[in-house]
């Protein structure tokens, strides 16, 4: 009689998941080949019993229930579906398959053959699901092994190799990540909406997270990586000292603070730096602070006719603000009617060079631009204002205005 415990819980968990198997497997088979599940005819307490027992999983809120990527690899071996016994190896083979489905799909539908097309459609996203599912298995089989701290190595130095084995592996899925140029399958989806949600916003979406999860993982065996290596220079500093005992069981380590000459190794202590204070209180230092003083250079006073640095702030009145606001509104009124004299775009800063006026660029840059918010709904949609902006420098990404074109719109499209 076997010694097997069939009352343990892993006997028993196989034992309902296998159950679950065999009980829905017209379901599962159908979704293998292609067919959505209905969600509402199997009921929602059996899709939560299948996606508990990781034989159902939803790649992302808005798509259907998909097999997992054991189920399906187990389906495939038990039919002997040579189709499908290969998944693809890496990104490179995927984005092959995308191309040639994609063709046959865009092929399809301009033979007006829309069943056929469907058929093809509903392969790509089974390659897409395949690919997704392949990563996000070697993600979680990653993320096992970072948990239990490479525990199934005795040695520091195989902690060490298996680390560079799975940092090997994590570069090898961001290299083939990279591979997916949304650009080109954008080109590909074209009009077909379904493509187009298929290729880029699922797909998009789902990289991300890969990307996201990859990199935690890389920071991830990055520390531990630092960890290990910090016990292997620790485990070779305790072998070292325990061969040099082995070699020398009489060693005897000496007192270090009885002897009056110090190694270089041991002292290493910097000289103690003595404290300098004038005491105010020590009366006998009365006479060493008197001609520390006098030797102190006079300070130099500046004259009085000299004028200071920076010029007197000049005061005006209200009146005189008033006029000049006034005087700058009534020229910047000028620019935008000459625009529309000569039905031409015009540049501020040339406008304002060749009527040679007095004012300020910047402020006259301002007030163009206040100008132009002030204006009504219906005469804004005249105009259209172009800024020319430059980076405040080559490490600082602030837009700077340096010059507006004043723009003439005709029924809101550019003269």
């Amino acid at each position: 009689m076997s010694t097997l415990d069939y009352s343990s819980e892993a006997i028993k968990l196989g034992v309902e998941r296998l159950r679950l198997l065999g009980k829905y497997s017209d379901v599962l088979m159908h979704n293998y080949y292609g067919s959505p599940i209905d969600e509402l005819q199997v009921g929602t307490r059996v899709i939560n019993q299948l996606q508990a027992a990781n034989i159902l999983w939803r790649p992302s809120e808005t798509s259907g229930l998909k097999l997992t990527d054991p189920v399906r690899e187990m389906i495939v071996h038990l039919i002997a579906d040579e189709q499908r016994r290969k998944v693809n190896a890496d990104v490179g083979d995927f984005l092959i398959n995308i191309r040639v489905l994609v063709g046959k799909v865009n092929e399809e539908e301009s033979k007006g053959h829309y069943q056929r097309s469907a058929y093809f459609q509903s392969k790509l996203s089974q390659e897409v699901d395949d690919l997704n599912s392949r990563i996000a298995t070697g993600i979680d089989s990653l993320w096992n092994r970072l948990n239990t701290d490479f525990a199934f190595v005795s040695s520091v130095q195989e902690k060490i190799y298996e680390n560079e084995k799975a940092h090997t592996e994590v570069v090898r899925w961001l290299q083939g990540l990279e591979l997916i140029d949304f650009n080109e399958l954008i080109h590909f989806a074209g009009s077909n909406a379904g493509l187009r949600q298929l290729l880029v916003r699922q797909l998009q979406s789902q990289v991300s997270v890969h990307f996201s999860s990859l990199r935690e993982v890389q920071k991830r065996l990055s520390e531990l990586m630092a960890r290990f290596r910090q016990q292997q220079a620790r485990n070779v500093l305790v072998r070292g000292m325990l061969e040099f005992f082995e070699q020398k069981p009489n060693f005897q380590p000496s007192d270090y603070a009885q002897r009056s000459q110090v190694v270089d190794l041991v002292n290493q202590a910097s000289a103690v730096l003595p404290s300098a204070a004038i005491a105010l209180d020590r009366h006998q230092d009365k006479y060493a602070m008197q001609q520390l003083l006098t030797q102190l250079p006079a300070r130099s006073r500046p004259a009085e006719h000299q004028p200071s640095a920076a010029p007197p702030v000049e005061w005006q009145d209200d009146a005189t603000v008033l006029a000049r606001r006034r005087e700058l509104h009534e020229d910047v009124v000028s620019f935008y009617l000459q625009v529309l004299d000569q039905q031409s775009n015009h540049s501020a800063l040339a406008y304002l060079v060749e009527t040679q006026l007095k004012w300020d660029p910047e402020m006259w840059l301002y007030q163009v631009i206040a100008e132009y918010q002030g204006l009504s709904s219906l005469e804004k949609s005249a105009f259209r204002l172009k800024y020319d902006t430059e980076e405040a420098g080559p490490f600082n990404q602030l837009q700077i205005i340096t010059d507006v074109e004043l723009q003439l719109l005709s029924d809101g499209v550019l003269l």
